[in-house]
C-alpha cells in the first residue's frame, strides 16, 4: 500500500510540472506541437488540438483521425525528406482580445528543404492549442 501511495505521489507531482510548463506564446506552443510531429509523437499532437465539441466520443474519434493520417501521410514524407532538422516561428499575429493568434512556422528538413506553415492558435483555459477552424 506504502508503494501505491509512493507512485500515486510521483505521478501527481509529474502531472503537476508538466501543466505549469505549457507554452507561454502562441509561438512558443506551435513550435513545440510541430516538434511533436517531427518526433513522430502524433498522439502529443492531436492533444494539442482544440477541437470544436466537447463529446469525448467524437474528441477521442478526431484524436485518433489526426494520428491515423499523421502516420500515414506525413510520416513517410518526413521519412523521405530526411527528418525534420528545425521548426522556428517567424511571425506571430495576436488577435486583440489575446485569445487566437496566427503564427508562421519555418520547417527545415534533413535534405535542406523547407516549408512554411501558418497555424491558427486558440488560448483555452490559459493554454494554446492549434485550431482547424476555417
Amino acid at each position: 500500500m506504502k508503494k501505491f501511495f509512493s507512485l500515486l505521489a510521483v505521478a501527481v507531482a509529474m502531472f503537476m510540472v508538466s501543466c505549469s510548463s505549457a507554452p507561454a506564446t502562441p509561438s512558443d506552443a506551435a513550435v513545440e506541437y510541430y516538434q511533436c510531429v517531427a518526433n513522430g509523437d502524433y498522439e502529443a499532437f492531436a492533444n494539442a488540438i482544440h477541437y470544436d465539441t466537447t463529446d469525448p466520443e467524437e474528441i477521442a474519434e478526431g484524436k485518433a483521425m489526426i494520428i491515423s493520417l499523421y502516420k500515414e501521410k506525413a510520416a513517410p514524407e518526413i521519412e523521405k525528406k530526411g527528418g525534420v532538422k528545425s521548426v522556428e516561428a517567424t511571425g506571430e499575429t495576436i488577435s486583440e482580445d489575446g485569445n487566437t493568434a496566427n503564427v508562421q512556422l519555418k520547417i527545415v528538413y534533413g535534405d535542406g528543404s523547407e516549408k512554411t506553415e501558418d497555424v491558427k492558435m486558440v488560448k483555452v483555459e490559459d493554454k494554446w492549442l492549434l485550431s482547424f477552424d476555417k
